[in-house]
């Protein structure tokens, strides 16, 4: 019981997929993506980015999977956030190049989550699965308990950044218009091209659109480094 923080990933085209791959094949590549979060766990030593100050402690990620969906959990914190979000960021970047393109949520609240016992409760499980639904691309938005306290209490610039081009008409009500900003973790650690790996994917004309907003959605990132530096409430607190 508790606050969690939870995180829902929705395979895309996954009908398409199972009829093109073999189920070792989508296995193998789902063992991929857990293990692209779990070495972005942090332990030990931890350095806040928003106050500079380091904390101490370990930091544990639970998964699980069934069908075309995958979620990671934590205990919730404003700090777990951030460490959800950097791994989260590294599952995306993976996702793209192992050809398993996955869309989803980030939610908080309070939830049963038992990986032993399969037992999954909660109104965060129900809130990520609708936010997931209402986008769009390929990419991870907050779901709405972010625009209210206790979950409005900060967010890391550098992981997140506003942005809801992507959210279906009559869709912003299920999300906060937060979104992961995986690009900048691409171009932090990767050599090729990000914009190209996207249209490599794009195979299936039902999805095109997904992939042009995802398309647009990077070129957004690469503009906007420091988006934060032009946002009128940074210029407020600076001043």
């Amino acid at each position: 019981m508790g606050n969690q923080l939870f995180c829902f990933l929705d395979v895309l085209g996954f009908s398409n997929l199972v009829k093109t791959q073999s189920l070792e094949s989508i296995y193998a590549k789902y063992k991929v993506l857990i293990e692209a979060a779990q070495h972005q766990e942090h332990k030990g030593l931890v350095f806040s980015s928003w106050a500079g100050t380091p904390y101490f402690g370990v930091e544990s990620l639970e998964s699980a999977y069934f069908s075309d969906t995958i979620v990671f959990w934590c205990q919730y914190h404003v700090r777990h956030l951030q460490s959800l979000a950097l791994s989260m960021k590294e599952v995306l970047c993976r996702s793209i190049e192992i050809g398993l393109p996955l869309r989803g949520a980030i939610s908080a609240g309070e939830a049963v989550l038992d990986k032993e016992k399969a037992h999954f409760l909660g109104k965060p499980i129900i809130s990520a699965a609708n936010a997931e639904k209402v986008q769009r691309w390929i990419g991870i938005t907050l779901s709405s308990e972010f625009r209210e306290p206790p979950f409005n209490g900060g967010f890391s610039a550098d992981c997140f950044m506003p942005y809801e081009r992507h959210v279906k008409e009559g869709g912003l009500g299920a999300v906060t218009p937060l979104v992961l900003d995986f690009p900048r973790r691409w171009r932090a650690t990767r050599q090729s091209s990000l914009y190209s790996a996207i249209k490599a994917l794009d195979l299936d004309p039902a999805y095109s659109d997904y992939y042009g907003n995802t398309l647009a959605f990077i070129e957004h990132s690469n503009k906007s480094e420091r988006w934060w530096e032009s946002h009128p409430e940074y210029k407020n607190h600076d001043a």
